[in-house]
């Protein structure tokens, strides 16, 4: 509404595919009953924080939108640039001075686990630095609706990397949740 964008009949049926590949994730839950999948993913914090982040993030996508539409000229990077520069202002106080709970050996650990990973931290931090470019230049050219329902494919390539770096299993049974959201994916951008 903010932005006055209509979603097509296909491209709607594309994110509603695309949802349902996501639920289809868990199919293995799914087999004991429909809502399953849902329980089982409320039932852990971190599931629910990444949920709360996820809502957070449609509703900073419109701002964003909003926010490069006013700009003269239209720069999705220039936006990036100044969302990063606010992202690290805020993460920095944290990283530098860690709560309470975070005993000084555990933060000693983490410290010395990144300096031990020197090319693994360089390479996180370029592609978070070159992913945000993609993204904002993505959103200033497209509708919002299907830019984000598109981001939401980062699913599929999350099982796949997890699969071949991390070695986790059930890659057959994530498949099929890969493989449909894979299809509302090409339904949104065809």
């Amino acid at each position: 509404m903010a932005l006055g964008e209509t979603l097509g009949l296909q491209q709607g049926i594309g994110v509603a595919v695309l949802l349902f590949g996501a639920y289809l994730l868990d199919v293995e839950e799914a087999r004991t009953g429909l809502l399953t999948p849902l329980h089982t993913v409320l039932q852990q914090p971190g599931t629910v924080l990444a949920l709360l982040a996820s809502a957070l993030s449609g509703t900073t996508t419109v701002l964003e939108k909003l926010a490069i539409e006013h700009m003269r000229p239209q720069s999705g990077p220039f936006v990036a640039f100044v969302g990063t520069i606010l992202m690290v202002v805020l993460l920095t106080p944290q990283a530098l001075f860690p709560s309470k709970k975070t005993s000084t050996l555990e933060y000693k650990r983490g410290v010395s686990g990144l300096r031990a990973h020197p090319r693994a931290l360089f390479l996180a931090g370029l592609i978070a630095g070159i992913a945000p470019l993609f993204g904002f230049t993505a959103i200033a050219l497209g509708l919002v609706g299907y830019v984000t329902a598109l981001f939401k494919l980062i699913a599929v390539f999350t099982v796949v990397w997890a699969w071949l770096f991390l070695g986790e299993g059930n890659i057959r049974q994530r498949m099929l949740g890969t493989l449909v959201m894979l299809a509302g994916g090409v339904l949104i951008a065809v």
